[in-house]
């Protein structure tokens, strides 16, 4: 048995349509500008955007008030395992490469002085030279 239960606000859009003619805060009539200002278009840009987006969205904030049985859930979630065993199954197996290790003291590495700023340099600078000529 399944029982379906419905908000009457599910239909009812996130994001109200945008009102073409708006009225500024404080009563009086906007100044309309012969060229449409950046902050407008980017106004009316993000408005568009979280509209698009609004309409997109799914709710399942209802997905709650579906009513299943529990040995439906157990069918559901056998089926999922079923499903995942195949899939994972079906994916080459790689094995995790472990990272190489250039000492077996890191501890020392770590606590020893930095590299001199001039060395650095001097690397960067070789290695500008090398790229040029290649």
């Amino acid at each position: 048995m399944v029982l379906l239960c419905f908000d009457p606000d599910e239909r009812k859009p996130l994001i109200p349509h945008p009102n073409p003619v708006s009225k500024p805060p404080n009563g009086t009539d906007w100044l309309t500008p012969s060229v449409p200002s950046a902050r407008t278009d980017e106004q009316a840009l993000l408005t568009s955007i979280l509209t698009k987006t609004a309409q997109n969205i799914i709710d399942v904030s209802a997905a709650d008030s579906v009513m299943m049985e529990q040995h439906e859930y157990m069918d559901k979630a056998r089926q999922y395992s079923t499903k995942l065993a195949v899939l994972s199954n079906s994916l080459p197996q790689k094995k995790a490469l472990a990272l190489p290790s250039l000492t077996s003291q890191p501890h020392q590495v770590l606590a020893s002085d930095l590299v001199p700023y001039s060395d650095v340099q001097q690397v960067i600078s070789c290695t500008l030279i090398h790229e040029r000529d290649v």
